[in-house]
């Protein structure tokens, strides 16, 4: 009787199972199950999350003449984390920002637009604070690497356009300093 019981309840187990495979994918044929896509879709609109601009230094180009050619509030991205992030999700870049990736080593750089909603330009700087090359009008959501022309140790990433608006080009200085 012991084994019979066990059959039994087995035998129930199985079905279940197989209800619970079958069923939704039936429901879902016929237009009655949950979609994920839709689903998917209305959390990628809804904006849930951006992260917030964080003023943590400031910085200047400089003119031949070393007058100010523009200015910019900076958010510091040190360290693994912060620099892989970058301006992923933002939606906007405030008037007069920008981010300073500040990296462990001169060398070339590269970066990507992957999971960036707004155009950026990407200039690459040296230690000694020149703009070694730019990355103008980078394309939001494209993962092609944009390297720099030659090494870097910081990168700072603008709103789309700007650098061309503000004269910056290769050769341009560049100064900051962090916020105490």
């Amino acid at each position: 009787m012991n084994r019979t019981l066990i059959v039994r309840a087995g035998g129930i187990l199985i079905v279940l199972a197989l209800l619970g495979l079958i069923v939704p994918t039936v429901l879902s044929w016929a237009g009655l199950g949950a979609n994920p896509k839709k689903k998917a879709s209305i959390v990628a609109d809804s904006g849930a999350f951006e992260p917030p601009f964080t003023e943590e230094g400031y910085g200047a180009f400089l003119g031949t003449d070393q007058d100010t050619i523009a200015e910019f509030r900076l958010e510091l991205a040190e360290g693994t984390a912060e620099t892989t992030q970058g301006m992923m999700y933002r939606r906007q870049v405030p008037d007069g920002t920008g981010m300073l990736f500040i990296m462990p080593d001169e060398r070339y750089q590269s970066f990507w637009m992957r999971n960036t909603y707004v155009s950026l330009d990407i200039i690459y700087l040296s230690a000694d604070g020149k703009v070694v090359s730019i990355q103008a009008n980078a394309q939001p959501l494209n993962e092609t690497p944009l390297p720099s022309e030659g090494p870097a140790k910081y990168v700072l990433e603008i709103a789309g356009g700007q650098a061309a608006a503000l004269g910056i080009k290769p050769g341009t200085e560049w100064v900051w300093k962090r916020n105490m």
